[in-house]
């Protein structure tokens, strides 16, 4: 399918009509415009012209018709990927007010009534082809700025560790009989570190499959249940509680409602809040207190894990959000293929809920995950 330019000589148009007249006009109007136009008597026959392989830059379609109407051939059309951006216009006799809002819910590109304005339709035909290529373009140019994002992580945050795991383990293979113990535990403890840090980019990058796949979502609708969400949170927080001590951390628990339930997968949850404390661990330098605040408003419950490190740049958060974003990546030389956050949203959404970052006035930052609470008590 042309992508390039908006000429017609390089427009392709499927006519689906049963009446001969109709094509007739519309083929001759379309012609002397230099469209190439493809002509079909009924939705069947139009979807054995898409299965062909021949590709088309617009679809204009009659309503009634026999074998396969208007409706349930551009139901078809949409079932394909390939035709999503592809423009579909109705051009029908039926002119009825409840016909056209039938036309329009079905999400149709354009509803145009018989007799037609041939002038009208020309200029609707290459505004709708137009504004699809413009639309294809933008698509590709962005799947093309995702796929180098992809690499320059891939890249990155493969070959780090594996240089790590490659080198210690070629060092302790060559000199096994003479190498110092203490240079021994230390490259084992590189290598671990490798280990673990690819273990957790392959991890994550199985998660974010998953969650695209619908499986995430499957196992929100088949596993969730009410629960006290205090609880949840303070078990992640004592989970996490003796590791961050011995680092230096300290985290302040603090609960301000009772008995709050949510509709919880809870390996979800717990998933997105301990990657909450990792951020918060991550970007506490000098500052080491981490707290953990669970409160209720307007009947959602606010989970905030607030840090004290060097805060966020709220214009650049959303950057952070997607998949493979992190901000200021290589002036802090951040670890991760940048999924964290991105798998957070998507958790949140699955539930019901939404993130929410923000900055504290005292330094430092709060990342908020809040969900619509069922059963609330004061």
């Amino acid at each position: 399918m042309s992508q390039g330019g908006s000429s017609p000589q390089e427009s392709s148009i499927l006519v689906v009509d049963d009446n001969p007249l109709i094509t007739n006009v519309i083929s001759g109007l379309l012609g002397s415009e230099n469209y190439n136009v493809v002509c079909c008597k009924n939705g069947e026959e139009a979807l054995t012209e898409l299965e062909s392989g021949n590709d088309f830059d617009l679809i204009i379609c009659d309503v009634m018709m026999p074998k396969l109407d208007g409706y349930g051939f551009h139901s078809r059309v949409r079932e394909r990927s390939d035709y999503h951006h592809v423009p579909f216009i109705f051009l029908t006799a039926l002119d009825a007010d409840g016909e056209r809002q039938r036309g329009k819910e079905t999400g149709v590109d354009d509803y145009v009534v018989k007799p037609f304005n041939p002038k009208e339709l020309l200029a609707t035909i290459k505004g709708k082809i137009d504004r699809s290529r413009q639309y294809l373009q933008a698509s590709e140019e962005q799947s093309e700025k995702y796929r180098k994002k992809v690499i320059h992580t891939l890249s990155h945050e493969f070959r780090t560790p594996l240089v790590a795991i490659n080198t210690g383990t070629e060092l302790l293979l060559e000199q096994k009989d003479a190498l110092d113990p203490k240079k021994a535990e230390s490259l084992l403890t590189a290598i671990q570190r490798g280990g673990m840090r690819l273990e957790k980019l392959v991890n994550d990058f199985m998660l974010m499959q998953q969650i695209e796949a619908g499986v995430a979502e499957r196992l929100f609708r088949e596993r969730s249940k009410a629960v006290d969400v205090a609880e949840v949170v303070s078990e992640v927080v004592e989970k996490r509680r003796e590791e961050f001590e011995a680092n230096g951390f300290e985290i302040q628990y603090s609960c301000h409602v009772k008995d709050a339930r949510a509709k919880l997968y809870v390996p979800h949850i717990q998933d997105l809040l301990l990657r909450f404390l990792d951020n918060a661990k991550k970007f506490s330098k000098e500052d080491k207190v981490i707290e953990v605040v669970v409160s209720l408003a307007d009947h959602e419950i606010y989970i905030e894990v607030r840090d004290r490190g060097i805060g966020i740049d709220l214009k650049r958060v959303r950057h952070a959000m997607d998949a493979f974003g992190q901000v200021d990546r290589d002036m802090l030389e951040q670890q991760g293929g940048g999924l964290g956050l991105a798998l957070a949203e998507k958790y949140a959404a699955i539930h019901g809920g939404r993130l929410d970052i923000s900055n504290r006035e005292e330094g430092g930052a709060i990342i908020s995950l809040v969900l619509p609470v069922i059963e609330p008590h004061d």
